[in-house]
């Protein structure tokens, strides 16, 4: 009940805020401005929204500080935390926009130049400063209000976890933005300082040199604004802080997108270079400046971030935390560089086919090969080497070797181009198939039928190399895990004991035993001399429940498996009696985590529904993913 009132008081304050907020600074813009004409109708509207709009909101945003000045509940709550977050990213936003537009106005005033887009009749440069500073003031005010109500908040409340996860995913996505300004300011910048050096044929538009600087001016302070207390927070060493998935998701997220930038401008530069061996490139067809500009600055953002990545990799006390993080960076590059190196591989060799076979493209070939070469010669070392320290890790003997091998990010990536393999040559087959039986029916081809089909074959080739080379590491790597677990399983000590049931201990015995091979199983009895001393040295006791009655049991440091087993006058509430077959694979599984060293987790079954939604899915993405593939094949 008190989160539906919560959620009701914090919708209503939220949308009430922003109407009257925007009411207001629309009014007082037609006001204060004197050059601007406005409507008698829209000025009705603006004092119309403020006269029932304000009491809304303070009437209920008293409600919601009284309930917060009573129950310390209250003040901690996480809607309350989600409303004040959302109320002070939704004046960030509107506040940066309006100090840019304001920024621009004041370079252009400086340099004698009009505003870029005119806004009113009159050339007044008092309106141009006035419209942006109008928004500011109330912006600022409103965002520094809640931020105070907010601070108080967290000094009088600890924080709980889905508190600090607000927190962080506030202060990364401002950081984020923050970089994303900053970047994009030194690009224009640097293709506007090389065009007035005469770097570069001028074919794209140039950016305006005040706006790439006001944008500067805004992205930087508010990038260092946020990372700077998100590098504190962490270098403080708390263990939520260092923890935290949205730190990584932001640093994984930045350097993804920088090393995909970076890669496709090194192929632009590539590619023309090629073109100019080739005698294909025109200076009036080519402009290399923004090419140049971001390779240099995503290539900066890219090294910085993998420097601050290895940093929290050496900072990080669990070795397998530094693991984690280290496996999904080397996975994450690999798969760009891979994923261009085929791209381009791919390319090459359907030009080479539709050449030979008098197919060629309009226009010629050479431009394309140079693209696709440079495709190949770009990610042939962003995919080979973050692979081969992958590879070097993941076949080093010994338990870090065995952990690599069978890291998620690993499965994740093989098991990635095992599917896109997979797709490919589903798809190639099914097009070469379908042109063979038209053939026999007596379609008549359309298009060159020779390319086409070598095309689909060289794809499913290249497909096949791929499916078996990771498909062989898979192996391997499964390989390698069943030798871990055939030794985890033969150091393993088991007693299985079950006093007046024979049936049950006969079947766990057989069923453990065709369950894992190699099993050191022993059968002990509860009324012989020697049970205690055998239980004292065992790893692991498995039996039905009332094992744990028995002193013995209890004294052993050995773990405990027991089993829900029916017993007259006992009963367990929200457990039935497990039929054999169930127990012994569950006991199975329990075994495999304990010898793995794992804790202890249920098996969970996928509801029939889950199942059906999961076919349907899988069904309608090969629904997608096959006509893509034909399309690639067909065109020219």
């Amino acid at each position: 009940m008190e989160n539906v009132r919560r959620a009701y008081i914090y919708l209503v304050c939220l949308a009430s805020l922003q109407g009257v907020t925007w009411a207001v600074i629309s009014l007082l813009r037609d006001l204060v401005v004197p050059m601007l004409k406005p409507s008698l109708e829209n000025t009705a509207l603006q004092i119309a929204i403020i006269l029932v709009g304000l009491p809304v909101f303070v009437v209920h945003w008293i409600w919601a500080q009284r309930l917060a000045a009573k129950e310390e509940e209250e003040r901690a709550a996480l809607l309350r935390r989600v409303y004040l977050y959302g109320a002070l990213a939704t004046f960030i936003g509107p506040f940066l926009a309006n100090a840019l537009e304001l920024l621009d106005d004041l370079l252009r005033l400086a340099a004698g130049l009009q505003p870029e887009n005119a806004r009113y009749e009159s050339s007044s440069p008092l309106a141009w400063l006035i419209h942006p500073l109008i928004a500011l003031g109330v912006m600022a005010l409103l965002w520094l209000y809640h931020r105070a109500v907010l601070r108080r908040d967290q000094r009088a409340q600890e924080e709980e976890s889905g508190a600090a996860l607000l927190r962080r995913l506030y202060l990364y996505g401002w950081c984020a933005a923050g970089l994303v300004l900053v970047a994009l300011a030194v690009i224009g910048l640097l293709r506007w300082l090389m065009a007035q050096v005469g770097i570069g044929a001028v074919i794209v538009p140039l950016p305006s040199p005040s706006r790439e600087v006001a944008r500067l001016a805004i992205g930087l302070p508010l990038w260092l604004i946020c990372w700077l207390p998100a590098q504190r927070l962490f270098a403080r060493g708390k263990e939520d802080e260092r923890a935290s998935v949205e730190r990584k998701a932001y640093l994984y997220l930045v350097i993804l997108a920088s090393a995909l930038v970076t890669v496709g401008a090194v192929t632009t530069l590539l590619a023309n270079g090629l073109m100019r061996l080739l005698g294909v490139w025109a200076a009036n067809q080519s402009d290399l400046r923004p090419a140049l500009a971001a390779m240099l600055v995503a290539g900066l953002v890219w090294a910085y971030h993998g420097v601050v990545l290895r940093r929290d990799i050496l900072a990080a006390g669990e070795p397998a935390t530094a693991a984690w993080v280290r496996q999904v960076y080397h996975y994450l590059v690999a798969t760009i560089g891979l994923g261009a190196l085929l791209a381009g591989v791919a390319g090459d060799l359907t030009l080479l086919i539709r050449a030979l076979a008098g197919a060629s493209a309009v226009g010629g070939t050479s431009e394309p090969a140079a693209w696709f070469t440079a495709l190949i010669v770009t990610g042939l070392p962003v995919w080979v080497l973050p692979w081969r320290q992958a590879q070097r890790a993941a076949t080093a003997p010994g338990p870090r070797g065995d952990d690599e091998s069978q890291s998620l990010a690993r499965k994740i990536y093989l098991y990635l181009y095992v599917l896109i393999a997979t797709t490919a040559v589903l798809g190639s087959g099914v097009y070469v198939v379908s042109r063979l039986v038209g053939l026999a029916l007596g379609v008549s081809p359309v298009g060159n039928l020779l390319s086409e089909v070598a095309q689909a074959l060289v794809y499913s080739a290249m497909a096949v190399g791929i499916w078996l080379y990771h498909g062989g590491i898979l192996r391997a790597d499964g390989r390698r895990a069943r030798e871990i677990r055939a030794e985890a399983l033969a150091a393993l000590r088991v007693a299985v004991l079950a006093p007046g049931d024979a049936a049950l201990q006969r079947a766990l015995l057989e069923g453990l035993q065709r369950e894992l091979p190699g099993l050191a199983l022993q059968t002990l009895d509860a009324a012989a001399a020697d049970t205690p001393r055998l239980l004292a040295q065992a790893d692991l006791i498995i039996g039905p429940w009332p094992v744990a009655l028995e002193r013995a049991v209890a004294a052993s440091p050995a773990q405990k498996l027991l089993l829900p087993a029916r017993r007259e006058g006992w009963h367990w509430l929200g457990q039935s009696e497990l039929p054999v077959r169930d127990a012994v694979r569950q006991t199975a599984r329990a075994i495999r985590q304990v010898a793995a060293g794992q804790p202890l987790t249920a098996a969970r079954r996928l509801h029939p529904a889950a199942i059906a939604v999961l076919v349907v899915l899988g069904l309608e993405l090969l629904s997608c993913v096959l006509p893509m593939l034909l399309t690639v094949i067909l065109q020219d």
